[in-house]
């Protein structure tokens, strides 16, 4: 079976794409992804893989254009391809998928809580499309919910093993503060502030900073003598997500599918700025497994601290996220695509 990826540009699009081609060439299939073009993509494929920009992200041109240019690829590429289903990530580049020539079944996926305006277009086209979430599932006129797909590179490893690897002591609480594969700023800076108060707990910090955003963190947790493995990027979340108790983070659709995974109580600080609160709507869906928090006001500190300080709030989270998690959706959506390829066949 031949399958082609079209879309990217964000962790939310790639993760669970990236996951279910895993998985389909674990049993013999072939992938080829079509991505946006943006430079953070690179870090979900490896040598070998068969991904190739269409040219949307690094583009100067107007997006209509844009799209245009991706489509005329899309279409040259699946002729030479020639794939029996194409799977469509979401966001405005996947868009392009509907250029592929001949009958190959459409697939999308949509990872958020709120459907986007891509993912309505596609669902019009699809055979299927894939979701996070049961609710959003029922938004759609051809939703199927999946759950979170997990990839080897999110797979849990021994907890000792993992803080070992971060230069973590293994029998204190450890706290991740990630912002996206660019870090966020106003994690950072709610990480410092708390610094002094992490320290009094005898918590440990594993903090994701971003590119070039780490310095001012690391000062912080020296001056408050506070037990720190600070990075710019991390290459192996699997290994991170093993090492934390708790976790403060944005609430993309990758992050909170991976937290899901993970069973991983969280802190969620949604990106503000998002016109139709998008990743709020993630967190929402997984509270009580989640609170969400505004790192910007210390009056919401406590909302981070208290299940630092108390395990059993923890414990009680996570019970919450196991509860309402779904199995690792990674096989059963391989399997519906190679059902959809026999049935085509």
């Amino acid at each position: 079976m031949r399958v082609l990826f079209v879309g990217g540009g964000t962790g939310g699009h790639l993760t669970p794409a990236t996951g279910l081609a895993e998985e389909l060439r674990a049993r013999g299939h072939r992938t080829r992804f079509l991505c946006n073009g943006r430079g953070v993509e690179q870090a979900y494929f490896q040598a070998g893989d068969e991904a190739q920009s269409l040219g949307i992200d690094d583009s100067k041109l107007p997006r209509p254009a844009d799209l245009i240019r991706a489509m005329l690829r899309v279409r040259r590429e699946a002729r030479q391809f020639v794939p029996d289903i194409v799977v469509a990530l979401g966001g405005a580049g996947s868009t392009a998928a509907l250029a592929v020539p001949g009958r190959a079944p459409l697939i999308a996926l949509e990872g958020n809580f709120v459907v986007g305006r891509s993912v309505k277009l596609l669902d019009r086209f699809a055979r299927f499309t894939l979701t996070l979430f049961p609710e959003t599932a029922a938004q759609l006129r051809r939703g199927r919910c999946i759950g979170p797909i997990g990839r080897s590179a999110l797979a849990a490893i021994d907890r000792e093993q993992a803080r070992a690897a971060f230069g973590l002591a293994p029998d204190r609480a450890v706290l991740l503060v990630m912002g996206g594969s660019q870090g966020a700023q106003d994690l950072n800076r709610a990480a410092a502030r708390l610094a002094p108060e992490l320290a009094a707990l005898g918590v440990q910090l594993l903090a994701v900073a971003g590119p070039g955003k780490e310095v001012e963190l690391r000062e912080a947790c020296r001056r408050a003598g506070l037990s720190a493995a600070v990075l710019d990027h991390c290459h192996d979340m699997g290994a991170a997500y093993s090492a934390a108790d708790f976790v403060l983070c944005r609430g993309g659709a990758a992050t909170m599918a991976e937290l899901w995974l993970h069973r991983l109580p969280a802190a969620v600080a949604p990106f503000p700025y998002h016109k139709d609160k998008q990743q709020e709507h993630n967190a929402r869906a997984l509270i009580p497994g989640v609170r969400l928090v505004d790192p910007r006001d210390p009056g919401d500190d406590a909302q981070i601290l208290e299940p630092l300080a108390d395990p059993l709030v923890r414990r009680r989270m996570a019970a919450y996220l196991e509860q309402v998690a779904p199995a690792d959706g990674q096989r059963s959506a391989a399997d519906l695509l190679e059902e959809i390829a026999v049935a085509k066949a």
